[in-house]
């Protein structure tokens, strides 16, 4: 992936992503083709392949767009001074509610990386990034006494993210944010005083 040096191509890569990420959230990685992400964007074929390679490194790019923007969402996690977990809960079930109890800007994409190791280790990666974040903040929160002794953050991160996960999951099912909120609140009784 090349960075462009000008606003105006940083506003056509940005333009590419956003149209690609919106196609494969809703259509899914397969089913989109570079011809419909390049009819959604308005871009040229060589600017596509100037600024992103392949479908591959498009699709990379699309993974990273839908991470910041949950942790866009989550400004929690990347506050410093934010402790508080119940606010992270509050922001996720936000925007839950604000994308019509949608799947996951990031996690709809686990099953459809096939057999590209690169896709994979991206997604896994980024994954890890958000977790990483999440762990900060039970830190964070444990230093402030809001959370039971002993607990591990890196642990507690994992299940927050597992139960964010499988919430999403069923609250999309379900068009009901209760699967999700249930899912939270069960591990945050469990990490908190």
């Amino acid at each position: 992936m090349r960075i462009p040096t000008t606003a105006k191509g940083r506003q056509t890569m940005a333009g590419i992503t956003a149209a690609a990420a919106r196609l494969m959230h809703d259509r899914g990685i397969t089913a989109t083709s570079l011809d419909d992400v390049l009819a959604a964007s308005g871009a040229g074929k060589s600017q596509l392949y100037h600024y992103f390679g392949d479908k591959e490194g498009l699709t990379q790019a699309v993974f990273r767009l839908q991470l910041d923007r949950i942790l866009a969402n989550q400004q929690s996690l990347s506050d410093p001074s934010c402790d508080d977990l119940t606010r992270w809960r509050d922001e996720v079930l936000a925007a839950l509610r604000a994308s019509d109890f949608g799947m996951c800007p990031l996690g709809t994409f686990a099953g459809q990386v096939g057999d590209s190791s690169v896709l994979r280790a991206t997604l896994s990666d980024l994954f890890e990034e958000w977790r990483l974040a999440l762990a900060a903040l039970v830190r964070r929160a444990a230093g402030a006494g809001h959370v039971v002794a002993g607990v591990d953050p890196d642990e507690a991160a994992t299940c927050l993210l597992a139960a964010l996960e499988g919430g999403t999951m069923l609250a999309n099912l379900q068009h009901d944010e209760a699967p999700l909120r249930t899912m939270l609140d069960a591990e945050l009784a469990r990490l908190t005083r």
